[in-house]
């Protein structure tokens, strides 16, 4: 079972990758789980416990999951968690400078390789990094985010409780800085 499951994985690290990083589309993809079963007829993996999904900077953490790969050889991944477990989170670098990440959580995620996108169900949040502070935070109750084109978008689950306040909400950090806080003004009119 294990030597099967270490082959999957192995076959599946020769296949393209998505990236919202544009070197992640050309590094292997490394799974790792506790348990796995699969099907190399039929291209299908069922992973549970602890499981580690890398592709250069992609990280994808859950505790249940099921991998498909089509005839061309692109993967699609569903991954979950039950009541009690940690949600889902990923992780990927942006292009553009040195220290910029895109990272988020749901209760499930879905990774379509072919699309390039990651797509949050339930609980969703999603956050902009630069240099380890958060920049943009976008919360609802489903995103998509296309990491080819660094886009997102919230969406409304079907058949959600009609009296709830169910939008998504949006928090936008102000790149501009007040001048009169910042250390630059400061220094300025002490020398007038």
């Amino acid at each position: 079972m294990k030597k099967t499951f270490l082959l999957l994985c192995g076959l599946l690290a020769c296949v393209s990758a998505a990236q919202a990083e544009r070197n992640d589309s050309f590094q292997k993809t490394v799974i790792r789980a506790r348990d796995g079963a699969g099907d190399l007829v039929h291209k299908v993996t069922t992973l549970t416990g602890k499981i580690e999904v890398r592709r250069g900077t992609l990280l994808i953490q859950a505790e249940h999951g099921i991998l498909t790969e089509d005839a061309q050889g692109y993967q699609h991944i569903v991954l979950s968690t039950l009541p009690g477990e940690k949600p889902v989170f990923f992780r990927q670098k942006r292009d553009g400078g040195e220290n910029l990440w895109m990272e988020g959580e749901a209760l499930q995620v879905e990774y379509d390789e072919k699309a390039e996108l990651v797509d949050l169900s339930s609980d969703a949040k999603v956050r902009r990094t630069a240099d380890a502070v958060v920049t943009d935070e976008v919360t609802g109750e489903h995103i998509i985010y296309k990491s080819r084109e660094e886009k997102y978008f919230v969406t409304q689950l079907p058949g959600g409780s009609p009296v709830a306040d169910r939008r998504g909400v949006m928090v936008l950090q102000p790149v501009r800085k007040d001048p009169l806080i910042s250390p630059a003004s400061a220094t300025a009119s002490t020398h007038q």
